[in-house]
């Protein structure tokens, strides 16, 4: 690889990298079971995060109800790596039910969908693996341009 190219390589990476850097605690939806009490359905969400704190918390819990969205921000401070978050949804009843955690320092985990296995998500956290895809393939197009013009 010529000069040219190595520097293309650089300047495309020095964009790329830092949009697919993981941090090692983010949070991990581990389950979505749902109750009703009496008219109103309860979501109780498993999550791990490791390290629980009066400063590092779940600040926000993302739920997407067939489609609709809705947040809690800022549910109860977990002592423990391993909690249940007990949510209210209403009266609604969805088909589909997918969460996302918040870590307030380290950021989102990777969306969950109801009945899915444990850690059977794809992509980095916020990051879906479609995107990281498309960035990579259009970083090696360049690269191939850049070197057959010379």
């Amino acid at each position: 690889m010529n000069k040219l190219g190595a520097i293309s390589v650089l300047i495309i990476l020095s964009f790329y990298l830092p949009s697919v850097i993981v941090h090692a605690n983010t949070p991990t939806v581990l389950s979505i079971t749902r109750r009703t009490e009496g008219s109103n359905t309860i979501i109780d969400l498993k999550v791990s995060h490791t390290s629980p704190s009066t400063a590092h918390y779940i600040a926000l819990i993302s739920l997407d109800l067939d489609g609709t969205q809705k947040t809690f921000t800022d549910p109860m401070k977990a002592t423990a790596n391993e909690a249940t978050y007990s949510l209210n949804i209403g009266s609604t009843n969805p088909k589909t039910i997918k969460a996302q955690a918040t870590c307030n320092i380290h950021g989102p985990s990777s969306v969950f969908t109801e009945n899915a296995a444990p850690g059977n998500t794809s992509g980095i956290p916020g990051y879906p693996l479609e995107t990281i895809v498309i960035g990579s393939a259009v970083a090696i197009c360049i690269v191939i341009i850049v070197n057959r013009k010379q």
